[in-house]
């Protein structure tokens, strides 16, 4: 083992290098841990492709994302042919390859974090059952289990032979740099053969026969051909791992670029820690909720403004715990749910005092936003005001700044502010100088920052910063017992800012508005009482007085139920591929009771 060699052994990171040729040289051990180069397995099978007769089990969390880029065409080749099937779906499925007459089982589900799905079947006495659960999947064939788990997505497959029976191929970590995804093996692709202890040889080989990511090609050739001398810490993904990555040139005496060293850290460490210490978090406050809220009479205060049904007790209860630590907190929630209204009730009762700052990122020009957000110097605009202008950091120095649709930050200020965050300091445009800032952030949203993070728009280092302590605000139709609360409340702010003698709402305006869907949540509720308060004339609020944006429905509990019953059902025939025996099976019901509701409810 050479010195090199011995020192990337000895590091905690996963390391490899590349030559100018971009052939990899070196590799540690936990490089080939994390990318599954080195088999752990304690069965093997020989190396071959799928062929006609076999039976594939798959067991996918997200369709067309790390399995081969699997298609709902390709899953033809197990005879599935359901136009019902999308890219993202999660499936579970037993099918024979290049089988026409064949009758596979198979279920699937929207993609979801949350969702679980099982299926079970057996196919020539031997029992199979797959199972997507939590964050494993498994395959059990006869007495054996076959499972993986994962963080973000993963893609299962184990296959049995069409003659013998015997399993003669199952996915492990590491598929992907072994180009052995579902898809990849249904269009024919072959797969290597697997033993305990034995590995893929990487060095001497391109890199990118077994290293795969767009964004990161990209860095790594910037740094090649020299157009940027380094990346440190650099979000990417590579066969479908989320990771950060350093990519540093290495050069010889005289400068001459010999090639480069690339570092990785495993972002699914570091979610993990995240989601640990939130779980904690909901553990502390299930323990001692009771007791701290007997103790703490300005906690019933604070969870007074925000309704006091028992459908949102647990989300105020969180509220006002974050509120009292000093962190960062992302408030995240459909537009109305009343996330500038809870960072103002943050800043009122938190420890923390000082300036409170609100900053709309939505209204803020892009070319602008640096100097708004960080200051600029005397001298760094043609025209600006030449002592130069504090910018919304330093203005909330020993306070706090609320960054309300943080979504909208462009790109290169997404690097500044995980910087100020970081390293609590700021840089003013136009200066070198680095200016410390004491600042509290509250950021909020109605975006999806993971989907945006997907989608290269959001810095996804930035967004684990925010998110490590985040609070969910419910759409108001999730919690309607807590309009009736909000209505009291909602109508004393308002009279108070028109300056309105007392006005009450009579028994049919209530009606109205507890009946309402209110797409809208807690603002189109506050501009319906604000709108219906200015029109009425007297002390009493009357339902005509009430103007919602749709006719309200009045629904009876048997009509509520009757809804429900439909939704089980149409979810349990999607669940069963559409099969309606398999529907029926699943709900427990007789075929004339199953089919009765069928035609009840018009599913055809």
């Amino acid at each position: 083992m050479d010195l090199l060699q011995s020192v990337m052994e000895a590091s905690s990171q996963a390391m490899f290098t590349l030559d100018r040729e971009g052939i990899i040289t070196h590799i540690n051990q936990r490089t080939k841990d994390y990318f599954g180069l080195f088999n752990r397995s304690r069965h093997s099978h020989g190396p071959g492709r799928l062929v006609p007769g076999d039976l594939v089990i798959l067991a996918d969390t997200a369709m067309g994302t790390d399995d081969g880029n699997l298609s709902p065409a390709d899953l033809e080749r197990l005879n599935i042919h359901d136009r019902k099937l999308r890219t993202g779906n999660r499936l579970a499925a037993v099918g024979r390859y290049d089988t026409p007459d064949s009758t596979p089982v198979y279920k699937f589900l929207p993609g979801g974090d949350s969702a679980t799905l099982e299926l079970s079947t057996v196919w020539r006495d031997i029992p199979i059952r797959v199972s997507i659960s939590g964050r494993e999947t498994s395959v059990t064939v006869g007495e054996t289990i076959y499972a993986m788990d994962y963080f973000w997505c993963i893609g299962q497959m184990v296959v049995l032979d069409g003659g013998t029976g015997q399993v003669k191929f199952w996915e492990e970590k590491g598929y992907s740099a072994r180009k052995e995804g579902i898809g990849s093996l249904l269009r024919g692709a072959p797969f290597a053969g697997k033993s305990p202890g034995s590995e893929i040889q990487v060095t001497g080989c391109c890199f990118r026969e077994f290293f795969e990511g767009a964004l990161f090609e990209r860095y790594l050739d910037q740094v090649m051909t020299g157009q940027v001398p380094e990346f440190r810490d650099i979000p990417c993904e590579i066969n479908g791992y989320e990771l950060v990555a350093s990519i540093l040139p290495v050069t010889d005496s005289g400068g001459t670029f010999n090639g480069v060293i690339v570092k990785f850290r495993n972002l699914k460490d570091i979610r993990v820690t995240i989601q640990e210490r939130n779980d904690a978090i909901k553990s502390a406050e299930r323990q001692y909720r009771e007791r701290e809220r007997a103790a703490r009479p300005e906690e019933r205060d604070f969870a007074a403004l925000f309704g006091g049904g028992a459908a949102t007790a647990e989300v105020r209860h969180r509220a006002y715990k974050l509120s009292q630590l000093d962190c960062n907190v992302l408030i995240t929630g459909e537009s109305g749910t009343g996330k500038s209204y809870m960072a103002r009730a943050f800043a009122q009762a938190q420890p923390r005092k000082g300036a409170f700052v609100t900053v709309d990122c939505s209204t803020i020009a892009p070319s602008l936003f640096e100097s708004e957000m960080f200051g600029y110097a005397g001298g760094a605009f043609t025209g600006a005001d030449p002592r130069g202008r504090a910018g919304f950091f330093e203005e909330a120095e020993g306070g706090t700044i609320f960054l309300d649709e943080i979504g909208e930050i462009p790109l290169d200020i997404q690097a500044k502010l995980l910087r100020a965050i970081q390293e609590k300091v700021i840089c003013r445009v136009g200066s070198t100088r680095l200016v410390p800032v004491d600042v509290r952030i509250l950021a909020a949203t109605n975006c999806n920052l993971r989907e945006k993070v997907a989608a290269g728009q959001f810095r996804q280092d930035l967004y684990y910063r925010l998110s490590a302590f985040s609070l969910e605000l419910p759409s108001l139709r999730e919690c309607q017992e807590d309009v009736y609360f909000l209505i009291d409340h909602l109508m004393e702010k308002i009279l108070q800012k028109y300056k309105m003698p007392k006005k009450v709402l009579s028994g049919e305006a209530v009606n109205k508005l507890l009946s309402y869907d209110w797409p809208g949540n807690i603002r189109e509720l506050e501009n319906v009482l604000e709108s219906a308060a200015a029109l009425s004339e007297s002390d009493i609020i009357y339902a005509e007085h009430i103007r919602l944006a749709q006719p309200s429905v009045h629904m009876t509990l048997r009509q509520r139920l009757r809804q429900e019953e439909e939704k089980i059902i149409r979810q349990t025939l999607a669940q069963c591929g559409g099969s309606r025996v398999r529907a029926m099976e699943e709900l427990g019901l007789s075929k004339t009771v199953f089919y009765g509701k069928l035609k009840e409810y018009g599913i055809e």
